[in-house]
């Protein structure tokens, strides 16, 4: 019997939990055992929700033993705890012998080998319908696999350094940053029907050193075959002043839009 499964309602809670004596017209000698039975459930929900446990089972089966002892598994149970060990494929955990269910990510998809870190502290709430529409264990804040996933997602569509040399844009750049500059560089875009729908592409002198003499020249990638539209037709794009920037977008096959 854990916490969990009380009431929310006081009137349910008269016999739900015999550890704890709370009957009208209980006798007074039954009071220090109903708070001590409160302090006793309040220490162990503290502990299983502060990753004070760790996890135990064989390789992507993973278990937890809590102090709660949860009884039936339902919304609105969690627990924190600390992993032993990395996983190899999508895990599976148990939690006070329950029945298995996938572990899943706060985004809800099952973990790729080796998210699953150990010593890293994992809250997971059971939830009704995961993958598949089952019951599943999903993992909540900032899970380290979730921000790991973010800051990858981030890199792959944020900002590209260039130091001082010639540069080709790859499909996943945002915006290419070229931060030292001591002589005349070239920046090739990359083949336009690559490059997703909608997302602008940003290039910048960010060294500060752009100018009439150190120049960058935005062209289309050489045996693309695309070209550049926008105000002046212009086949090439040249910044001469510094921290100067244009911004392309992705238009009609073979061409980018300057904007």
């Amino acid at each position: 019997m854990s916490v969990t499964d009380w009431s929310p309602q006081p009137s349910g809670n008269a016999a739900a939990d015999r550890t704890i004596p709370a009957r009208d017209g209980m006798a007074g000698r039954e009071f220090p055992e109903a708070i001590r039975g409160l302090m006793a459930k309040a220490a162990a929900l503290a502990l299983d929700q502060g990753g004070a446990l760790i996890s135990g089972g064989v390789g992507n089966f993973y278990t937890v033993a809590t102090n709660s002892s949860f009884g039936e598994m339902k919304p609105g149970v969690a627990v924190s705890f600390t992993a032993n060990r990395t996983n190899t494929a999508g895990p599976v955990l148990s939690v006070d012998g329950s029945e298995p269910r996938q572990w899943i990510d706060a985004d809800g998809a099952v973990f790729a080998a080796g998210d699953v870190k150990p010593g890293q502290i994992y809250s997971v709430a059971w939830i009704a319908s995961g993958p598949g529409g089952l019951p599943a264990w999903k993992t909540f804040g900032t899970a380290p696999a979730s921000v790991g996933k973010a800051v990858a997602a981030a890199v792959q569509r944020g900002h590209t350094v260039v130091l001082d040399k010639n540069y080709q844009v790859l499909p996943t750049d945002v915006q290419v940053g070229m931060a030292v500059l001591t002589a005349p560089r070239v920046v090739s875009l990359a083949d336009v029907d690559t490059f997703p729908l909608g997302q602008d592409l940003v290039i910048a002198d960010e060294s500060g050193a752009c100018s009439e003499t150190l120049t960058i020249t935005i062209q289309p990638g050489p045996g693309t075959g695309d070209i550049i539209g926008g105000p002046e037709g212009a086949t090439t794009i040249v910044l001469s002043s510094a921290y100067q920037a244009v911004r392309f977008r992705r238009g009609a096959a073979n061409l980018w839009i300057r904007l």
